[in-house]
């Protein structure tokens, strides 16, 4: 997140807070996903519970960016 922040909310004008506020409010659940999370997707896709998912592409934008 930091690295997005330097390249396109810094350069905006924008703090940190505001970066961030404004990413989540353009999710459906207004908030961020967490490292945490995509790992445990990452971790998901990755395991043989996941062997049903074939030529997949596993959307991480929490609704912000439509399938």
């Amino acid at each position: 997140m930091n690295e997005v922040f330097e390249i396109k909310g810094k350069p905006a004008g924008m703090t940190f807070e505001h970066f961030t506020g404004y990413l989540a409010s353009t999710t459906h659940s207004k908030r961020v996903m967490t490292l945490n999370e995509m790992a445990n997707v990452a971790a998901f896709v990755a395991s043989d519970e996941a062997s049903g998912l074939t030529g997949t592409t596993v959307n991480l934008t929490m609704g912000s960016l439509d399938d």
